[in-house]
């Protein structure tokens, strides 16, 4: 897989800070506004729906799918469509992740090596048909760091059994949120990348004027779980059970990218409805060791 040119009607945006951003947004508010109502009234539909268009990672026509859920209050829309995951392409990959890897795509060099954080997720997959030198690891209570069984690797993102160097892009989807020290994660991403290495991540992202992140649960003293919101629970493709989210991010996180030892980090964004990127205000978010 080489880096090809980006696909047409493809909006990319690119931010280091949370100011940068702020201002960005003020001087295109009306234009923002306007994309806000139109995805508002096009996804407040009662059943599932398909928007037709062309894949720029499959390379071919294809039909997204769409499925609105009922807003719990009374004020409209009636339903709403969450468009980061809950449009999936004809291959099966959400908006979300085909997001991701238009951004890992975009900066891939034939025989990077690869590490994907998590075994069993779609993305993986798609990463594995097609790039042979991706390596992917799974957490799980009780292993040590760099245990193989029954062919799955576990890892502990906190401390990797890696000892130097060695990779050209982490990708972690979805996973930050569920680590309760997850700074020390950043470190050990920054810590196993080599120069100029990439980390590629999303996070539950709490929407374009935050910057603080949303404290959901936390580990007290004695190593209990202290819940300080109602606990919340994301789909786990590991477990049945789910798995309990402590926080929500801000762009604050950009700041600890950098404290965490990366040169740089910021925030992408990927727009194109032909190409089925339907939420603009969604990010990918990279760090640069």
């Amino acid at each position: 897989m080489t880096s090809d040119p980006l696909p047409l009607n493809l909006l990319r945006l690119s931010f280091q800070t949370h100011q940068e951003f702020a201002d960005w947004s003020e001087s295109n508010r009306k234009m923002l506004t306007h994309i806000w109502r139109w995805q508002e009234e096009m996804g407040n539909r009662p059943e599932p729906f398909e928007l037709p268009g062309v894949c720029d990672l499959c390379e071919r026509m294809t039909t997204y799918t769409a499925v609105p859920r009922a807003v719990k209050d009374s004020a409209p829309p009636a339903f709403r469509t969450e468009w980061w995951d809950g449009t999936r392409c004809g291959c099966g990959m959400s908006n979300r992740d085909r997001a991701a890897l238009r951004v890992f795509q975009d900066g891939y060099q034939s025989g990077d090596r690869i590490y994907h954080v998590g075994c069993f997720s779609s993305f993986r997959k798609w990463l594995s048909r097609r790039i042979p030198k991706v390596m992917a690891s799974q957490y799980e209570e009780g292993r040590r760091p760099g245990e193989i069984a029954n062919g799955v690797r576990y890892e502990d993102l906190t401390r990797l059994s890696f000892r130097k160097p060695r990779f050209d892009t982490i990708v972690c989807m979805e996973i930050l949120e569920h680590i309760p020290d997850y700074k020390a994660a950043l470190r050990e991403m920054a810590r196993t990348l080599r120069p100029a290495g990439r980390a590629i991540l999303t996070v539950p992202w709490l929407g374009r004027d935050t910057y603080e992140h949303l404290v959901r649960a936390e580990i007290d003293e004695s190593g209990e779980i202290r819940h300080l919101l109602p606990p919340e629970y994301h789909g786990d493709p590991a477990s049945k059970e789910g798995i309990l989210s402590f926080r929500s991010f801000g762009w604050k996180l950009l700041e600890e990218f950098r404290e965490a030892g990366f040169s740089t980090a910021r925030a992408e964004f990927v727009f194109g409805p032909v190409h089925g990127y339907m939420k603009l205000l969604a990010p990918v978010i990279v760090g640069v060791r």
